[in-house]
C-alpha cells in the first residue's frame, strides 16, 4: 500500500487550468462549426461574405477568449482542490492506495 501524503500545488493547478481550457476549446470549437454550418439557416444573419466572416471570425476569438477564462477559472479550482487536499490529508494521513 502506498499513501498519497501531499499533492503538489503547482501541478493542480496546472492541470486545473489546462483541463478547463482544453474542454472550453473543444466545446466552443463544435459549436463554432454547428454555427457555420447551419447558421445560413438564420433569418437574422445578413448572407454576404464580409458579414459572414466578421461572424465567424467574432465567434471564433470569442471561443478563444472563453478558454482563457475558464482555464483561470479552473486554475483557482485546482489551487482549492490542493489546498484543501493537503489540509485534510496533514490531518488523516492522506489516502492509501495500492500500486500493481
Amino acid at each position: 500500500m502506498r499513501t498519497i501524503k501531499r499533492l503538489n500545488i503547482g501541478s493542480v493547478v496546472l492541470y486545473g487550468a489546462v483541463l478547463a481550457a482544453f474542454w472550453t476549446f473543444a466545446f466552443g470549437l463544435y459549436y463554432w462549426i454547428m454555427g457555420w454550418i447551419f447558421g445560413a439557416q438564420s433569418w437574422w444573419i445578413d448572407m454576404n461574405l464580409v458579414n459572414w466572416t466578421e461572424y465567424t471570425l467574432q465567434t471564433f476569438l470569442s471561443v478563444i477568449w472563453r478558454m482563457l477564462v475558464n482555464g483561470f477559472g479552473g486554475a483557482l479550482a485546482g489551487l482549492l482542490i490542493a489546498l484543501v487536499y493537503n489540509a485534510v490529508a496533514g490531518i488523516m494521513g492522506g489516502i492509501k492506495i495500492e500500486l500493481e
